[in-house]
């Protein structure tokens, strides 16, 4: 999960920084190598990376719930 949240932070901040004209020194590497188009795609796919796999983490090991959310599985 802190793997999953650290990959939104330092994706989504590297897009608002670059948006506002600055650079963020985490992800500016990805703007002299491969270049300003790959290196955005790059922290948009960071973003929903670290999203899937916080929602992962947190996801529920049993398959089914009743309607009252009490915990127990419904049969």
């Amino acid at each position: 999960m802190l793997g999953g949240f650290l990959l939104f932070l330092i994706g989504f901040i590297g897009i608002v920084v670059n948006m506002v004209g600055l650079r963020f020194a985490l992800t500016d590497w990805m703007y002299f190598l491969v270049g300003p188009t790959i290196g955005f795609s790059i922290k948009i796919l960071m973003v929903l990376c670290g999203v899937v796999l916080v929602v992962l983490a947190n996801g529920n090991d049993e398959d089914r719930f009743d309607e009252y959310f009490d915990g127990n599985a419904f049969k």
